[in-house]
């Protein structure tokens, strides 16, 4: 028996007035956004208390909202005042003013009350901007260069002159990229603008506020563009490189039309758009025109643009940009090829290149290949060429496509380039990092770097894809797997996870069938656990953030792909409707493993993927108020659990199939072991997973179900760590110890995709198991959570934070000979429970001993700083 002593870091003051404040005001999850078309949005703000109040929160709030910050600055609320609300609600508030129009302006602030009824000071103001709500909205048409290739970038722009005006936004929709200039400045700092959307059927259109670039009389508006996805295979059907462009400002207006002009432009894409081909860019330094996108720029011998139409919805760019989010310098440079200058960049990356040329003549054409590992010269078309123009301090340097890997091969140079000569760019949706790790275990600390090292990788464009090179596509398991494991404990992914939810509904057919990618669609290879990811995604998405709104923008979906299964299920046991690779089970696994539709192993997990979706949605049809679909759904999940149980338990073993671990998990996990078997079932697991030998035996789409199985439902820390801890193949150690920077994409590291999300998730452990922050299963949102840890033998001390919608979470333990510290940070607003290990405290103010659970006490933790400790 342990006794416990419990130290608490009190850090408040006697003062009778707890010093609460406002802070990081969010609309939609986004800072300051602009052009958003939630016609009714939500806010959200954070308190903090400067002395550390144990139990502070909030008992009321007071917003207001109006059209100018300067009514906002006179407390005067003119689009919603809402009054003096008791209510510790301080996420995803609903707003409850006049009806918001298109373009409109609005600024708000906040205040609150803390727990003894003192109100806290305005908070600084805040901004969102509205839309275009309805089609007709817009006005204008679609344009096109009239006979460019496709592969073109191609500069529009238009001359117009204004007034003076206080406001003005531009909003812009392209099949592909662009890039906005006003007057020759570019917009903002974006990238590879719009984020991708399953373009043949929603087109994203991006809202810049340009009223500090505009100038009284003349102007001129500019775009740059580049095709994107617009050439792809699929969208390419119905879909060409085009764009669609509206200023607002106060009673101007201006509209792409005909009179736009237009030029192809100094520099194109190379290669393909498609599978094993994604291409790079062509650069024609001769071909730049200086100020192409400024006033005064003699454009008469321009042709005019081409007015055409899509039949699309056209959808506020509601989530985070591509930005830059680093620069990697190169390490080394070599010459041990000949004509060819290789640079190890020192890390995989996925992005853009700069590459400095010197002593270049006109004409000269310098090609710059791109591969994943030093003995390649380039992976997957990945060759930029830039053709010099023959002046001192020519640059090469992408903007409307990105290539990823480690080593570039640059072949034309007239002399050995420096390690200066040459930067990589990493590109991704900017997403804000705030889960974070460590522990006495360097490599538990690289595994878990590396993790959201490779999921950064693939989210450039506003997707997760596989991959950043060979395919580029958001396969279904990696989505709900990274979103689980990765995504939403360690990035404020919010609005990036609501755009991920709706990609998934428009890849649906009319059948209720949904593609295994999205936002592309395509005809590769995948199944049930690939359609679901946007249930899966949502549920999570429920989990973390208590959001009901992504459920009910998911539900029909969700209804017509359970309808879909419903019908493909002879007997009440779900058939294999699509074979071969459209009907996968567990993809990749060690060993080379792969169950392909059609076989037993594949029908029997995609049996178990049905029945997690029906239980997820019994769940939500019960929160939505549905409870006639729950009925359905109850019924349904019952006599598949019968069916799988009749057709694939072996009761003379008690396993499942061969009873492997995924295998044994997922009925486990989904409640289809009857409970009288349940312990006996449960027995097997333990024995191959604590195995000396074990391994994790799972592939991309057995990843989220095992690791799910592990960290959230059952305690197998000691032997998690010690199958962790291994750097024999397969494991995540062996990659590291073989020089990998990234996961690639069999559990080998001879392959050719060395960056790929099949096994991204483990960092998940780190966060939810060793350090214990974790959801509570009863109070989505986090408003309520656990602080459960789990200290293995193996290290001595662990620290994690992440955050949530009421601030940074924190968890940290350590252990110094017969003393175990703990130390917690629980936001203001909200509330933890914490196990603590040890079955004895004393009664502290404010702590409540609520039971003991497993040699731990557990505790109810009001806000606040609090040091554990435990002797034993």
């Amino acid at each position: 028996m342990r006794s416990i002593q419990l130290i608490i870091c009190l850090l408040f003051s006697l003062n009778a007035f707890a010093q609460m404040q406002v802070t990081d005001l969010r609309c939609e999850y986004m800072q300051a956004p602009l052009g958003i078309d939630a016609e009714v949005p939500r806010f959200t703000w954070k308190l903090t208390d400067t002395k550390n109040t144990r139990g502070q929160k909030q008992t009321a709030y007071h917003v207001l909202v109006a059209s100018s910050k300067a009514l906002l600055d006179k407390d005067k609320g003119d689009i919603w005042d809402s009054g003096e609300t008791p209510s510790d609600q301080s996420a995803l508030v609903v707003f409850k003013g006049r009806k918001l129009t298109s373009n409109q302006d609005c600024y708000w602030k906040v205040r609150a009350q803390d727990k003894d009824g003192h109100s806290t000071p305005w908070s600084p103001a805040a901004r969102f901007s509205m839309g275009l709500l309805q089609p007709a909205d817009w006005k204008g048409s679609w344009i096109k260069h009239p006979d460019a290739a496709k592969e073109s970038h191609i500069w529009y722009r238009k001359n117009f002159r204004l007034d003076k005006v206080n406001t003005a936004f531009v909003h812009v929709a392209s099949m592909g990229y662009h890039e906005l200039y006003i007057n020759g400045k570019k917009a903002d700092d974006r990238v590879l603008a719009p984020a991708l959307t399953r373009i043949d059927r929603r087109v994203m259109y991006v809202t810049y506020d340009v009223t500090a670039l505009l100038k009284e009389g003349n102007n001129t508006i500019a775009i740059w563009y580049g095709p994107g996805w617009s050439r792809n295979e699929f969208f390419g059907r119905t879909i060409f490189p085009s764009l669609r462009v509206q200023m607002n400002a106060g009673t101007f207006s201006l509209a792409t039309d005909a009179s736009w002009k237009c030029l192809v432009s100094s520099s194109k894409n190379t290669g393909g758009n498609t599978y094993e081909d994604h291409g790079a860019e062509c650069i024609d330094a001769r071909l730049y025109i200086p100020g192409w996108n400024e006033t005064g720029f003699d454009d008469s011998k321009w042709l005019p643009a081409k007015e055409t139409d899509h039949k699309v919805i056209l959808s506020a760019h509601n989530m985070e940009p591509a930005r830059i989010i680093e620069t990697v310098p190169a390490k080394t440079v070599t010459d041990t090829i000949k004509g060819i200058y290789k640079v190890d960049m020192g890390k995989n990356y996925t992005g853009w290149l700069e590459v400095k040329l010197k002593g270049m003549a006109a004409g000269d054409t310098v090609k710059i290949m791109v591969a994943d590992d030093p003995e390649t010269i380039q992976d997957w078309a990945q060759g930029n060429i830039y053709i010099c123009k023959g002046k001192d301090g020519e640059t090469f340097r992408n903007r409307f496509n990105y290539t990823a890997g480690r080593y570039i091969n640059i072949r034309g140079l007239k002399s050995k380039p420096s390690p200066a000569d040459v930067k990589g760019y990493v590109v991704a949706t900017d997403i804000v990092r705030t889960g974070h790790f460590s522990s006495s275990s360097d490599l538990f600390n690289k595994i878990y770097e590396t993790d959201l090292w490779t999921y950064r990788l693939c989210t450039t464009e506003g997707f997760t894809a596989d991959c950043p090179h060979r395919e580029r596509l958001g396969y279904g398991e990696e989505v709900f797997a990274t979103s689980w494991g990765i995504g939403l404990p360690n990035y404020e992914v919010g609005a990036f996870y609501t755009k991920h939810v709706r990609d998934w509904s428009d890849v649906q057919e009319q059948d209720g069938w949904i593609h295994h990618t999205a936002p592309q669609w395509n005809e590769h290879y995948g199944g049930p656990m690939w359609s679901s990811a946007g249930l899966n995604v949502a549920w999570e998405f429920y989990r973390t953030y208590g959001d009901k709104r992504i459920l009910e923008a998911n539900y029909n979906t969700s209804k017509r792909w359970l309808e879909f299964l419903h019908t493909k299920s002879q007997f009440g046991l779900l058939e294999a409707f699509f074979g071969g690779g459209k009907f996968l089970g567990d993809w990749a696994a060690p060993g080379g493993r792969k169950e392909f539709g059609g076989t037993p192993e594949a029908t029997f997990f995609n049996n178990c993927v049905y029945a997690m979706n029906l239980g997820d949605m019994i769940e939500i049809a019960g929160i939505l108020g549905h409870p006639e679909d729950a009925v359905v759904y109850q019924k349904r999940l019952r006599f598949l659990k019968t069916r799988i149980n009749a057709q694939f338990f072996d009761p003379a073993l008690n396993i499942y199939m061969n009873g492997d671990q995924v295998q044994t998990a997922f009925p486990l996990m989904t409640g289809i072991v009857p409970e009288k078997l349940y312990a006996t079932v449960l027995a097997n697991f333990k024995e191959k997973i604590t195995a000396p030998n074990a391994y994790f035996d799972m592939g991309s789409s057995g990843l989220p179900v095992l690791l799910k199985f592990l960290i959230e439902d059952k305690t197998y820390h000691e032997a998690f760590s010690h199958i962790l801890s291994k750097t024999t193949e397969p494991s995540y150690g062996y990659f590291l110890e073989k020089g990998e920077t990234a996961w690639p994409e069999y559990w080998s590291v001879n392959v050719t995709s060395k960056i790929h999300t099949c096994f991204t998730g483990i960092s998940s452990w780190f966060i939810k198991s060793l350090a214990g922050i974790r959801a509570d299963p009863a109070h989505p949102g986090f408003q309520y959570f656990l602080i459960k840890p789990s200290p293995v033998k193996n290290i001595s001390f662990a620290e994690a934070e992440t955050s949530s919608l009421y601030g940074v979470i924190r968890s940290s333990w350590k252990k110094e000979g017969s003393r175990f510290t703990l130390n917690v940070t629980v936001p203001v607003n909200s509330q933890a429970t914490v196990y603590m290990p040890g079955e004895q405290v004393s009664g502290i103010e404010g702590i409540k001993v609520i039971g003991k659970e497993d040699g731990s006490t557990v505790l109810q933790v009001p806000s606040g700083k609090y040091t554990f400790v435990s002797e034993n």
